[in-house]
């Protein structure tokens, strides 16, 4: 779990917010257990009662050893903003809801509900909109390499909407990246072997063929269609 990261964090928020701290916790792959080096970051969100522009580049000064190491900076919010973010990004807010530990306060999300409607909408527009950034990536990287890069780096990314379309049809959403391509494959009848493929990639268990490369891009982007076309026709 990270812990003298996390620690020393804490610390620096405490430092900065004072009373106003409200919570703080992690989630994502840090929580799960599938962290990875190179590819994997320690998600964080704090909680507070009120910030000021003078908070945040206080902490920014203090915080760049925690970035240097490809964290993203803390998620932080109001309770106020909390509460409605629940309808624009429901994806990200039953992940976290899901798959997070308390490491100071009270938990954030309880009592928090997710409308089905305001899933459905972000699941269909996060996977077409990727989907058309990644087509249009491939005039610019079109390298073998590159081609793998792209596939590796938006990985996570469509992972985390098959956990919100397999939520949004009532089925749970495993804790596993593997077990989420498995569920979702059988739910709406794309071929998993190229997700699983380069996960083994990312893991650096696996790797991919010059011949195996557009191939796989071809399979990545049919899965990806299929699932789209599954939620337009439900």
């Amino acid at each position: 779990m990270h812990e003298d990261t996390l620690n020393r964090l804490l610390e620096l928020l405490k430092r900065t917010f004072g009373t106003r701290l409200a919570s703080f916790i992690v989630y994502g792959s840090s929580h799960t257990g599938e962290f990875h080096e190179g590819y994997s970051n320690i998600n964080t969100m704090v909680l507070v009662s009120g910030v000021t522009v003078k908070d945040l580049s206080a902490m920014g000064r203090e915080l760049k050893w925690f970035l240097l190491k490809g964290n993203p900076a803390p998620l932080i919010f109001t309770n106020d903003e909390l509460g409605s973010l629940k309808d624009v990004f429901p994806i990200e807010m039953l992940d976290m809801m899901e798959h997070h530990t308390v490491l100071y306060g009270e938990d954030p999300f309880r009592g928090i509900t997710i409308d089905p409607r305001n899933l459905g909408f972000q699941c269909e527009s996060e996977l077409k909109s990727k989907l058309i950034k990644l087509r249009q990536s491939l005039f610019v990287h079109h390298s073998e390499k590159k081609t793998v890069a792209l596939m590796t780096g938006s990985l996570s990314s469509f992972i985390a909407i098959f956990k919100g379309v397999l939520r949004l049809k009532g089925r749970d959403a495993p804790g596993h990246k593997r077990d989420i391509v498995l569920a979702t494959a059988n739910l709406a009848g794309f071929d998993q072997s190229p997700f699983l493929k380069l996960i083994g990639v990312r893991e650096g268990k696996e790797k991919l063929g010059k011949e195996e490369v557009y191939r796989t891009m071809e399979m990545f982007i049919e899965g990806i269609t299929k699932v789209i076309n599954f939620i337009e026709k439900e």
